[in-house]
C-alpha cells in the first residue's frame, strides 16, 4: 500500500527526471500560489492538495493564499501585477475570463495577454441547492416558483461573474425563468447564507457543499454534469430534470504572469502533472466528484483563446440578464 509520506518521498526525488536541465535551483524562494476563490471552495481545496506534493518537486515551500472577491477578478488581477519571476502563480478556473468580461473588475487584466497557462489539472461542476427546510423539493418545484415570480427569487453567487453566477444566469436562459441575484464576495458566504434561508437557491462546486449536504444543513436539487456524481447518487442531473443543454463546469488550473520565465513554467507545469497523474490526486477527484483533465504547459496554452472567446459569449447572457 502507498502511503502519503511514500507519495512525498517519491515525489521528491523527481526533478531532474521531470524536466532534463533543470533542477531545484530554478525555484529559488518560494512559491506563492494565489487562490481566487475563497477558502473552503472546490478551488481552493484543489490548490492545498497539490501544494505539498508540488513543493517536495520543486524543492521551495508552495504557500496557498486566498485572494477572492468581484467573482475571481480579483485573484486575477493580483497575479497580473506580481513579479513576473515565475514564483507567484494564479489557482483559477473559467472565473478568470467570465469575471473579466461581466464581473465588477472588468477593466483591470487582460486574461490572455496578461497571463502564461502552466498546467490545468481538473474540472468539477456544480450543484444546485437549497436549505434543507426549503420548500422547494426538486428542480421542478425551483423552476415552477421562478416562473410565477419572476425576479422575486433570490440565489446567492460568489460575485458578478463567477461560475456560481453564471450558472444561474445559463439556467435562467434555457428555462426562461428569472432570479434575483444577491452576489457576495465569495462563495463561502453565499453558501453560509443559503444554509440560513437568506437566499433561496445557490449553485455551487461540490467542495464547498457535500459536506453540508451531507449533514442535512442543505438539499441538492440538481448536478450539472452529463451524469450523476457519485457522492450524491440520488440527485439527478439537470438534463435529467427536464433542462436540456444544462451542463456547467469549471476547470482548474495554474497560470502565471506573461513574462514569467520559460524554465519556471516548465517545472511547475511537469511537477503538476505528475500530481495530476498520480493515484492519490485522482482519488482526492473521486471523492470531490471532480474529473481529471490534465493539460500541460503547451496543450493549455493552446485552448486559452477559446476558452476566452467562450465565456465572452456567456457574459453577453448576463448583459441580457
Amino acid at each position: 500500500m502507498i502511503t502519503r509520506r511514500h507519495f512525498l518521498q517519491t515525489l521528491s526525488a523527481l526533478p531532474a527526471a521531470l524536466s532534463p536541465g533543470l533542477s531545484r535551483a530554478a525555484a529559488d524562494k518560494p512559491i506563492h500560489l494565489i487562490v481566487a476563490a475563497s477558502p473552503g471552495t472546490t478551488v481552493d481545496s484543489v490548490a492545498r492538495f497539490v501544494a505539498e506534493p508540488l513543493s517536495s518537486i520543486v524543492g521551495v515551500p508552495v504557500v496557498v493564499e486566498n485572494r477572492p472577491g468581484a467573482g475571481g477578478a480579483l485573484g486575477s488581477a493580483a497575479v497580473a501585477r506580481a513579479p513576473a519571476d515565475g514564483h507567484t502563480l494564479l489557482m483559477t478556473g473559467v472565473t478568470h475570463f467570465s469575471a473579466r468580461y461581466s464581473g465588477e473588475a472588468a477593466a483591470t487584466y487582460d486574461p490572455l495577454a496578461d497571463f502564461k497557462a502552466v498546467a490545468r489539472l481538473c474540472s468539477a461542476a456544480l450543484a444546485v441547492v437549497v436549505p434543507a427546510n426549503s420548500p422547494y423539493q426538486s428542480m421542478a418545484d425551483l423552476l415552477a416558483a421562478l416562473k410565477a415570480r419572476p425576479g422575486e427569487v433570490n440565489y446567492g453567487s460568489g460575485g458578478v461573474g463567477s461560475t456560481s453566477h453564471l450558472c444561474t444566469v445559463i439556467l435562467n436562459d434555457l428555462t426562461h425563468t428569472k432570479a434575483r441575484h444577491v452576489p457576495y464576495k465569495g462563495n463561502t458566504q453565499a453558501v453560509t447564507d443559503t444554509v440560513a434561508g437568506i437566499v433561496a437557491f445557490t449553485c455551487q462546486g461540490s467542495g464547498g457543499v457535500i459536506p453540508l449536504i451531507q449533514a442535512g444543513r442543505l438539499r441538492a436539487l440538481a448536478v450539472t454534469s452529463a451524469k450523476r456524481w457519485d457522492t450524491l447518487p440520488d440527485v439527478p442531473t439537470g438534463i435529467e430534470c427536464g433542462i436540456p443543454g444544462f451542463e456547467v463546469a469549471s476547470w482548474m488550473g495554474v497560470l502565471a504572469p506573461a513574462k514569467a520565465p520559460d524554465r519556471m513554467v516548465t517545472l511547475v507545469s511537469d511537477g503538476l502533472a505528475k500530481v495530476a497523474r498520480s493515484t492519490e490526486f485522482r482519488t482526492f477527484c473521486d471523492k470531490q466528484s471532480m474529473f481529471v483533465e490534465l493539460k500541460e504547459h503547451r496543450e493549455f496554452q493552446a485552448s486559452m483563446p477559446d476558452e476566452d472567446a467562450r465565456w465572452r459569449r456567456v457574459a453577453e447572457l448576463v448583459k441580457q440578464s
